[in-house]
This record gives structure tokens, C-alpha cells and sequence, in this order.
């Protein structure tokens, strides 16, 4: 009697009968045809197919059959070197090193041996890492599984761009990142769709296309400028407005918008790349803001003007990076699938240079998109030759239009003598930059020299409205405390990075209730208030800075120009003040010493001629520090050895824009937040509308204040990733998370 062969499965289904779980050949076929048709959008729909096919191979493998047969265990999918787990992925990398040869087969060797975990580098000469490179994968014995025929045939596959001398080691790295991206988000969006279905059902459900979002916006704007006052400032923003209508009919490519804060830079912004997206079937808006500015405001902003559609908008501040790598936690990952993203530059960034799975999910989801960099400027000096050739790499090869936004002149351009890595090609958006900036001049600078704590809080606590930027979260808890205890704290807030988004929101619109109505309102709060923030006080005064930040300060007074004494206009106060000592060490600090170093021959840091001089000492002489971090040398290779030498992973730990791991901490806020973190603690269950809706409520410390927290109890750990404040009193209504009051030293805030 002839048996028929017992069926090879991929995924078990706890619970369920064999017949009801899911076999090899499916999974294959599944991640196949998603990963064919997501590497489709750069050109490479040959190579996804080949992944989908090739990834789980090692599958079928008797071991791997027992072991699945045996625990019928619904985290067979984790990460592979978890105890007791069968390395799969190691066979279809083998097969397709061999299969294919030369480069390209180690190419999708990389991406079929990390898709359980992260890309590896190809070498190492540590020892503790030699057997997780990939050249150990290849040379390893593992369980054989038997290949079909089908799995034989081997498409033709090439390049989707032509590599140049120079940078060819960079572009095939990057390329290989964006295919173990479509791999990624196949593997993990097949496995919901049979794991988990109604998840899937709601992460598929219909979106509003781009253009729909188009008529939202304008629809919104046209009935904001027919309501809005006849001022000068009012005009000068349609003209802003009409100029990014005007330039969205340009091919895709760089631009530049530089407009100075106020001048309806966040709204334009966006109907520019609607508009562009629109006309040439861009896929998506990618709106990236600075790491220390809260983009829940510019999320907010967008909201509101998108009406009926302000679901579309996904809001991503950061990714949880699980302790245990579970098949849920991987589901349940963020993949940009959304037409219209607001993000940090740290996410966005740090996302372009990823070895982990998680993080890497959604690449592929930023070629043929519309990129928005609000304050440009701001990436860190040390990373700034491979952040400026990723960028470049988006726009010459992926389909992406990136605008450079900043509320001062432009830093990242080329220029041939000063900044030979700088963008070339990039295209002004607003013809006539220097007369808009004169024309929104709303404030006189003044430097005051030092002050200690003890003067500033008199000056603080002595007038009615005023805003105090410094530079840390220690120095802004303790000026707060001093403020409050002078004043008698009605009327005082503190902002900083320490109080959730949901809080920080709520606080802004105290503050914004407070101005308008005019009544006593005095803030101390650090950077993160100098962009995406629609707020106005009559003055401000500012930590030493570099002269970018000092300009978004400023913009944070008079912001509508309005400010009048004896029935005539005037200007707003920007005073700029020493400190006892600098920022700490890193980008801050580097920037604050420029400042200081120009101060002498620019009193008003915030005209153009300082701007420019300012740059020119911060990014354009520092060709030494460019590539500080030695991220380049890991992407380098000339192909001409039989082994690929590219460096996955330290490239990915050398590009650090916030050089200690963010450990991400759920806290009690409000009511919401309690819920959901009781949810957590009771049955552990998380899945991606959770985290998506745990964003407003995360707070970030670094290992030594997460460590401190952890061995007080104060915190817990879930295997989502996500770390649990379980002591309520460590949360302040006032000043977020605060160990102090829970007996932690204060000092560890900022560290």
C-alpha cells in the first residue's frame, strides 16, 4: 500500500487539529507573491519572489518537522537561537549562496539568514561574534531539507540601478537592507493573515488614497484663509502656501523650503506633498521631525486639517524592541502602511541603517514616498556622510522626493570647496527666501551674558508671560521647582521629554488656553518646544545654543506679530543667557560651543549672515567629523573577493543618533494608560493597535536610570518590549516620570 507523504508545515495552530494548520508550500507561496509585489515598487520584484520562496526552506527538514509536530507551540517562529528552537533559516541561506553564487546569491543569503533575527555582518574577528557572521551560517552543518523542483528555478535577477566606483559598497548594502525589508514584512504579514486573522482584517482594511487626503487639506485651507484676519503675516503665508502649490508640479527630486518659523511652514508643507504626491503616483508622505520637538503637535495639526480622514495619519515616535522576539511581538511591529506618516528623525533615520527585523519592516515602505525633513539641519555632524549618501540613495534610485525644511537657510546643499558631500540638485521652493525672511522678522535679540539660576527665576517670576528653553531635563525640573516656589505656581508649567505625549498635549493646551485669555503664564521647558510647536509669548529666553536653535526659539515669540505697546507695534524679546556649564556631551554641546565661539562677532545670532557663518563653522570644516562614527567602513566593498564583506550589523550599532538605548516606558498618565497597563500585567496580550495607541504614553530613559528603576521596582519588564511604571508616584502631573519622589537621585534624569 502506497502512503501519501505527511504534509511539511510552517506554522502550528495551538489547539487545532493538523488539518487546520498551515503548510510549507503555502507560507512560501504567500510570502512570495507579498514580498514579489512589495520589492516591485524599487525595481526588484525578481529578487522578493526568490526570497519568499527561499526563506523558510530549512523548514522542511525532519528536525524541524518533529519540533513543530512535537510542541505544536504557536512561538515556533522565534527567535532561532532561543532554547530548544531549530535553526531554519541558516539551510536557505546556504541554498541560495549556492544556488545563485557570486554576489547576488550572497546578498539573499544575508537576508534569508537574518529574517528570524537581524542582518549579520559578513565577518568578525571577535570571537564571541565569529559564529553569528555570515560566512559561519554558510560554512555550518545544519538539518538538510529536501528542495522541490520548483525551488530550483532560478529567475534572472540583476540590479534595479547601475552601482558607481565610489559608493558602490554603500548602494549595495542599502539595497540589500530594503530586500530583507520586503522579506520581512511578507514573512510577518503572512503569518498574521493565518494566525491571527482579525488583526490582519484590520491592519488591511481600506485607507483614503493620497489624492482624497489632497482635497481634505486644500478643502481645510481654503476655508482657513477666508476666516483668517487681513494681516501682513497672513498674507505672507498664502504666498508661502501658493509657492508649494506652484513647485508641486516639478519632477521628483530634492527641494527646499525655507521659511522662517510663523510662517505656515507645517501647512504648506504637507499640500506640497499631497499635491506632488498626487501628480507623479508617489505612494506616501513621510513628515520626519526632529527627535527633541514633540511631533504630536504637527500629528495634531494634521488631524484636524484632514477632517474625515485624520485615521490615515499614523503617529511612530519609536520602535519597541522586544525582550523575547515572539511570533506576536513580530506581528504586531509597525510597518508604515498608511499613506501619511509623522515621525522622528532618530526613527527615520536610525531605520536607514537597521540590521534588526523590527526596525526594518517597514523600509521598503519609503521608496516612491515624499520625505519631509523638518529642520534638516539637525542630523549630528558625526553621522552626517552617511545620512546625506542614504538620502541621496532614496532620490537617485527608490523614487523619492525629499524636502529639506528648515526656519533658517539652507546647510545640507553642496558646495564645492566647503561641503563636497553635500546634496546636489536641490531646488528652492520659495524663490525669494531672503525677502520672506525679513519680511517675518518679529524680534530683537539681546545677550545678557551669565545669569545664575537665582537671577533667571527673578527675571522669570517677574513678568507675566514668558517662555525659558534650557538645554536638560535636570536643569528644567529645578528652575520649575524654584519658579514655583517663588511664584506660588499658578500659572507655571514644565515640559520636557520625561512627561508622555498625551500629557505634554494636554499641558500645551492649558497654555495655549492661559496666552489667549491672557493670563499669567510662565514655562520652563527644554528643546523639544522649538519645533512643530504653534505657540507664541511675548518673550523668550534661551540657553546657549547654537544659532539654529536660537532661531527656532525665537519663533516662539511674536510668533503672529501682533505684540503692540501704545497702540504700535513692536518686537518680541528673545533674550539669550549663559549657563554655570554647557549641555552634556554630544550634539548640543557641539553646537552651544559654536555659538559661543561667534557670539562676539554676531550679537544677533538669527540673521542670515550668521546663519550661514554658523554652518560653516558647525557642518561645512568639519570634514574630519563627518563620518565620526566609522559608519562607511562597514558598508565598503569593492566585490572583487569571492566573499562579500559588508558589515550589517556595526554599521547598524555605529549609527547611533542617540548614542544610549531608549528603554521604552509605559506610564500611568491617565486612565487609559492604567488600563492598558494593567492589561499588560494581567494577561500580557499586546498586538499592533495596542502599541500603536502605547505611543502617547511612552516615556524614554536611558540603561543606568532604567537599571536604578528596575532594581528599585519601580518598573517592570513585559515581553513586548515595553517597560511598565508599577509605582504610580514615580509620575508627577507636573514633571513626568520623576524618580526623585520615589527616593532615585535626580542626577541619573539626564543620563
Amino acid at each position: 500500500m502506497i502512503t501519501e507523504p505527511s504534509p511539511i508545515f510552517a506554522h502550528s495552530l495551538p489547539g487545532h487539529p493538523r488539518s487546520d494548520w498551515e503548510t510549507l508550500a503555502d507560507h512560501a507561496q504567500c510570502v512570495a507573491n507579498l514580498a514579489q509585489s512589495f520589492a516591485a515598487a524599487f525595481g526588484a520584484a525578481a529578487w522578493g519572489e526568490l526570497l519568499g520562496r527561499w526563506h523558510d526552506l530549512g523548514k522542511g527538514s525532519d528536525e524541524f518537522q518533529r519540533y513543530i509536530g512535537h510542541t505544536g507551540d504557536i512561538n515556533a517562529g522565534e527567535e532561532e537561537t532561543a532554547p530548544g528552537r531549530v535553526d531554519h533559516s541558516t539551510f536557505g541561506a546556504q541554498h541560495a549562496a549556492k544556488t545563485i553564487g557570486n554576489t547576488f546569491g550572497q546578498l539573499l543569503a544575508f537576508c534569508i539568514a537574518g529574517h528570524h533575527g537581524s542582518l549579520p555582518d559578513a565577518t568578525s574577528d571577535e570571537e564571541t561574534t565569529r559564529g553569528a557572521t555570515l560566512h559561519a551560517r554558510l560554512q555550518r552543518a545544519v538539518p538538510a531539507a529536501t528542495v522541490s523542483a520548483e525551488d530550483k528555478l532560478v529567475p534572472l535577477l540583476k540590479l534595479p540601478f547601475r552601482p558607481t566606483t565610489k559608493d558602490a559598497g554603500f548602494q549595495v548594502a542599502f539595497f540589500t537592507r530594503l530586500l530583507f525589508s520586503t522579506l520581512i514584512d511578507a514573512d510577518r504579514t503572512a503569518t498574521e493573515q493565518f494566525c491571527n486573522p482579525m488583526q490582519s482584517a484590520l491592519r488591511q482594511q481600506a485607507k483614503p488614497s493620497i489624492g482624497e487626503l489632497r482635497v481634505a487639506l486644500e478643502a481645510f485651507l481654503r476655508q482657513l484663509q477666508a476666516s483668517a484676519d487681513r494681516t501682513s503675516v497672513n498674507q505672507l503665508r498664502a504666498g508661502v502656501l501658493a509657492d508649494c502649490v506652484a513647485a508641486a508640479q516639478l519632477e521628483p527630486g530634492f527641494f527646499s523650503l525655507n521659511v522662517p518659523t510663523g510662517g505656515g511652514k507645517t501647512y504648506a508643507s504637507l499640500a506640497f506633498a499631497l499635491r506632488h504626491a498626487e501628480a507623479f503616483a508617489l505612494r506616501r508622505v513621510i513628515v520626519a521631525i526632529p527627535f527633541t520637538s514633540i511631533i504630536e503637535q504637527t500629528a495634531d495639526v494634521y488631524r484636524d486639517a484632514l477632517g474625515q480622514f485624520a485615521d490615515a495619519l499614523i503617529e511612530h515616535h519609536c520602535d519597541v524592541l522586544p525582550a523575547k522576539d515572539t511570533r506576536e511581538n513580530k506581528m504586531a511591529a509597525e510597518n508604515w502602511d498608511a499613506p501619511l506618516i509623522v515621525t522622528t528623525n532618530v526613527q527615520l533615520y536610525e531605520s536607514l541603517f537597521a540590521a534588526r527585523g523590527t526596525p526594518c519592516r517597514k523600509l521598503h515602505r519609503i521608496t516612491r514616498s515624499v520625505i519631509v525633513l523638518d529642520e534638516a539641519q539637525t542630523i549630528p555632524v558625526e553621522l552626517l556622510q552617511p545620512t546625506l549618501l542614504a538620502l541621496n540613495e532614496l532620490v537617485a534610485h527608490y523614487g523619492c522626493t525629499v524636502v529639506l525644511c528648515t526656519a533658517t537657510q539652507p546647510a545640507l546643499e553642496r558646495r564645492d570647496q566647503e561641503f563636497a558631500i553635500g546634496l546636489e540638485g536641490v531646488r528652492p521652493i520659495i524663490p525669494n527666501a531672503q525677502a520672506l525672511f525679513n519680511a517675518l522678522r518679529r524680534v530683537e535679540v539681546t545677550r545678557l551674558g551669565k545669569l545664575s539660576d537665582d537671577e533667571l527665576v527673578d527675571r522669570l517670576a517677574g513678568v507675566s508671560s514668558v517662555l525659558c528653553v534650557v538645554n536638560t531635563r535636570p536643569h528644567a525640573a529645578k528652575l520649575y521647582d524654584a519658579l514655583v516656589a517663588r511664584s506660588g505656581g499658578e500659572g507655571s508649567y514644565h515640559l520636557s521629554t520625561f512627561m508622555c505625549a498625551e500629557h505634554r498635549r494636554a499641558v500645551l493646551a492649558e497654555i495655549r488656553i492661559r496666552l489667549e485669555a491672557r493670563e499669567p503664564c510662565r514655562v520652563i521647558s527644554t528643546q523639544l518646544i522649538e519645533a512643530g510647536v504653534d505657540i507664541t509669548f511675548p518673550a523668550v529666553y534661551r540657553a546657549p545654543a547654537g544659532f539654529d536653535s536660537i532661531a527656532q526659539a525665537a519663533g516662539r515669540c511674536n510668533r503672529e506679530g501682533k505684540l503692540e505697546q501704545d497702540g504700535r507695534p513692536v518686537l518680541g524679546r528673545v533674550y539669550v543667557f549663559e549657563t554655570a556649564s554647557l549641555p552634556p556631551a554630544g550634539l548640543l554641546r557641539g553646537a552651544a560651543q559654536c555659538g559661543q565661539e561667534l557670539a562676539g562677532r554676531h550679537p544677533d545670532p538669527i540673521v542670515p549672515t550668521a546663519i550661514e557663518e554658523y554652518f560653516r563653522l558647525f557642518y561645512w570644516s568639519q570634514q574630519h567629523n563627518w563620518d565620526k562614527c566609522e559608519v562607511m567602513p562597514a558598508l565598503t566593498d569593492d566585490f572583487r573577493s569571492k566573499e562579500v564583506r559588508l558589515m550589517f550589523r556595526t554599521a547598524a550599532l555605529r549609527y547611533r543618533i542617540i548614542r544610549d538605548e531608549q528603554n521604552q516606558i509605559l506610564v500611568p498618565y491617565d486612565a487609559d494608560a492604567r488600563a492598558m497597563r494593567d492589561r499588560l500585567l494581567k494577561n500580557g496580550d499586546t498586538d499592533f493597535t495596542m502599541l500603536r495607541d502605547a505611543q502617547r504614553y511612552i516615556v524614554g530613559v536611558r540603561d543606568n536610570l532604567l537599571h536604578v528603576l528596575r532594581a528599585d521596582g519601580v518598573v517592570l519588564e513585559h515581553d513586548s518590549g515595553l517597560w511598565l511604571l508599577v509605582n504610580d508616584g514615580a509620575y508627577s502631573s507636573a514633571k513626568g516620570l520623576s524618580p526623585g519622589a520615589v527616593g532615585i537621585d535626580p542626577a541619573l534624569l539626564n543620563q
